[in-house]
């Protein structure tokens, strides 16, 4: 059963939640709409500090929607107008990261955290840079240490989950679950997460329950006709 369980990749992000709090005008506002204002706010600023910050908000907002190339222009525009901006630099690490190239990432990052050693976001990715590399164990250091500094995407507790589940330390996986649906408790994949690592501890009954859920929320997923089998074969 084992061989056959799917796991999400570290690299591919379901959701990308908001680290900041946002207005509730703001969150209602569609995504597209909230990135043409700010970077048009950002190409009217005259502080380069300003301009810098307001296309770092844009890069966050287009990885939030999945386009990482148009994420790495922008935070680039950021970049030029401040060197030193932490939301654009992590945004160029992220799409460094989806694109492959690894070892240009983890630099992006390491500049980053020497410079704000408590930046949430920049130990997320540093999580995602071992994690690509098969350092699982510094993976998980790096998801715990972002948890800690108030970083709770969504993301953070799949990718925490499923690097656990690759390093075979599935009570830690089901406690990264459990946190991803406690704090999300829309979120299929964290009841996808969190059936694979029951299963995995032999805990049968929460396997099945989180199964259940997953198929609730998420009935024509990918992943649905397998979970299906899977609960058949949990009888």
């Amino acid at each position: 059963m084992d061989k056959r369980i799917f796991i999400v990749s570290v690299l591919v992000f379901a959701i990308a939640c908001k680290e900041k709090k946002i207005s509730t005008i703001e969150a209602n506002t569609p995504l597209n709409l909230r990135i043409a204002a700010k970077i048009k706010e950002a190409n009217a600023a005259k502080d380069d500090n300003q301009k810098a910050a307001l296309f770092g908000e844009a890069s966050e907002l287009l990885i939030e929607k999945g386009d990482y190339r148009q994420a790495m222009l922008v935070a680039r525009d950021g970049e030029r107008a401040n060197p030193t901006q932490k939301q654009c630099l992590i945004s160029i690490a992220e799409a460094q990261l989806v694109e492959g190239r690894i070892s240009e990432a983890a630099q992006t990052v390491r500049d980053v955290l020497q410079r704000n050693p408590s930046y949430g976001r920049a130990l997320f990715v540093q999580g995602n840079v071992a994690g690509s590399g098969g350092d699982y164990a510094g993976a998980m250091r790096a998801y715990n240490e972002a948890n800690k500094k108030d970083f709770h995407e969504a993301r953070l507790y799949l990718n925490w989950g499923n690097v656990a589940l690759r390093a075979k330390k599935n009570r830690e996986a089901l406690a990264a679950f459990q946190s991803a649906i406690k704090a999300y408790p829309d979120l299929a994949d964290g009841y996808l997460g969190a059936g694979i690592a029951a299963q995995k501890e032999n805990k049968k009954a929460d396997a099945r329950k989180n199964y259940v859920k997953f198929l609730e929320l998420a009935p024509q997923a990918s992943q649905a006709a397998r979970v299906r089998s899977w609960l058949k074969a949990l009888g």
